[in-house]
């Protein structure tokens, strides 16, 4: 979540020319309404606003010229000017890469950890390069425009890897985590970017297998972070390909089709290691990190906790929590002009947050001793179905309102609002020591001894649950693979 007040970090890195030869035709690009200047100026009024929903640009020079390294020298085989394209590196831990018309692409460093080789990230690159080849972007945009799809917001994201993430939470109450997306990308569409990216790695001289690779780790990814949610055999809300199924056998058919395998393939996982060694690992604390079941920003100046069998997750708008029968969104009323309009905290609760909905039991409260109002209500959402609702505002003493909104089926919010009034009442005010003390958790390139294992080095991460699965993954590790004395492996501290 990140401080209302903080700017945007730095645009993306523009490529100049890099020199390639385009080698045999690549897919035939169809005819769509849009105009490539048009298209350009599209992209460039989305940019701002992806580099908001995400974080920025991620603020190390080294990894954003190794990635723009990397995606020239494919930009420099697509038969198009290489010039033409904008890539950016994310300061997001959400695995996500997506392009927007015009040429700009963007992929978050959470998908250059995940990634764990050069030809790895290259294949995620390489797809994207192939949507922006194929015009997917503005062929969708089009539809919207023309079949009124009814999206909300400028964005149009066209991600392979992430839908929305957050989902629709509290429906027309809030609006918040942030971002309205178009439909995903169609399976034909798909296996054309797929078939693209294969054909452009394979020029480089990548081992285009890697693709699948990734896949793989992203497919292990999000069946474990599914199982960290404690939705394991339930609705997969938050699966990284709920709106956008995808799978290595779908990038092993294109290697076939491209017949674009090196006699000598690239990899280079050891100089990717090197690379990405001491990148930011999960959430940066200039938008508040997790630590176990807390959250903490050290610029706003807060903390709070909720229950052992809840989770937490830091998006760029809000913070969201789920656990048994129920949910919890933390956010911060970012216009400062309702805040210095309101007299109190519940006259900022009815008259100025939720003034449309009729709230039961109204009443000003203290959280931590700090000035509060609170009041429930039943809403629709927009998914459909009825949700009851807390609302609670908390004045806080860098003059901002914090908002806390407890999310239940109809009639189940009086069985966790025992837990979510203990949450809200963990708020507090960070000193200014305790907040200078948090630090973000970073990667750690190390080499494995003589008896480690996967076990034993999955001890030395700073998570909660699931520790050796969490190292697997990390380290694309398949079930059954063992590591080997000299091998190069990511740990996180």
């Amino acid at each position: 979540m990140k401080p209302w007040r903080t700017g945007l970090l730095a645009a993306g890195l523009a490529l100049g020319p890099v020199l390639g030869l385009a080698g045999a035709a690549l897919p035939a690009v169809a005819q769509v309404f849009m105009s490539p200047e048009d298209a350009k100026k599209v992209g460039a009024q989305e940019h701002p606003k992806i580099l908001q929903q995400f974080g920025g640009a991620y603020d190390d020079p080294e990894v954003g010229a190794y990635v723009a390294g990397i995606a020239g020298r494919l930009a420099g085989q697509s038969g198009m000017d290489p010039g033409s394209f904008t890539f950016t590196v994310l300061n997001s831990p959400v695995v996500n890469a997506f392009a927007l018309p015009g040429g700009y692409v963007y992929i978050t460093r959470g998908t250059l950890a995940l990634a764990n080789n050069e030809a790895e990230a290259a294949g995620v690159l390489g797809h994207e390069i192939g949507h922006v080849i194929s015009h997917h972007a503005e062929k969708r945009y089009d539809k919207s425009v023309f079949t009124n799809l009814g999206v909300a917001g400028a964005s149009i994201l066209g991600s392979i890897f992430l839908g929305s993430g957050a989902g629709d939470l509290i429906g027309q109450v809030g609006s918040t985590a942030g971002g309205a997306y178009l439909a995903s990308y169609s399976r034909e569409n798909e296996f054309e970017a797929d078939l693209i990216g294969v054909r452009l790695i394979g020029r480089v001289g990548y081992g285009p297998d890697a693709q699948a690779a990734f896949l793989q780790s992203l497919t292990d990814y999000s069946t474990l972070e599914t199982r960290l949610a404690g939705q394991a055999g339930q609705d997969r809300t938050m699966d990284l390909f709920a709106s956008h199924p995808r799978g290595p056998d779908r990038v092993q058919a294109a290697i076939q089709e491209a017949n674009s395998f090196p006699s000598s393939p690239i990899y280079r996982r050891d100089d990717y290691l090197a690379h990405i060694d001491g990148m930011v690992y999960g959430d940066d604390p200039k938008e508040g990190v997790v630590r176990g079941h807390t959250f903490m920003h050290p610029a706003l100046r807060f903390s709070f906790s909720v229950p052992d069998d809840w989770r937490i997750v830091n998006s760029s708008d809000a913070v969201l929590a789920s656990g048994p029968g129920g949910k919890l969104q933390f956010d911060i009323e970012t216009d400062k002009k309702k805040v210095k309009a309101s007299r109190n905290a519940l006259d900022y609760l009815t008259r100025i947050w939720v003034p449309n909905l009729r709230l039961r039991d109204a009443e000003t409260i203290t959280v931590g001793g700090m000035p509060a109002a609170t009041g429930s209500a039943r809403v629709q959402l927009k998914s459909g179905g009825n949700s009851d609702l807390r609302f609670v505002a908390v004045g806080f003493p860098t003059d901002d309102i914090l908002r806390f909104v407890v999310i239940a089926p109809a009639g189940g919010l009086g069985k966790i609002e025992p837990a979510m009034i203990r949450s809200v009442n963990t708020l507090k005010y960070l000193s200014e020591a305790e907040a200078k003390a948090i630090r973000p958790l970073r990667l750690k390139i190390v080499t494995v001894q003589a008896g480690d294992t996967a076990e034993k080095l999955a001890e030395r991460l700073p998570f909660t649950r699931l520790k050796t699965e969490q190292f697997r993954v990390l380290n694309g590790l398949r079930d059954g693979e063992t590591l080997q004395a000299g091998q190069k492996v990511k740990l996180v501290e």
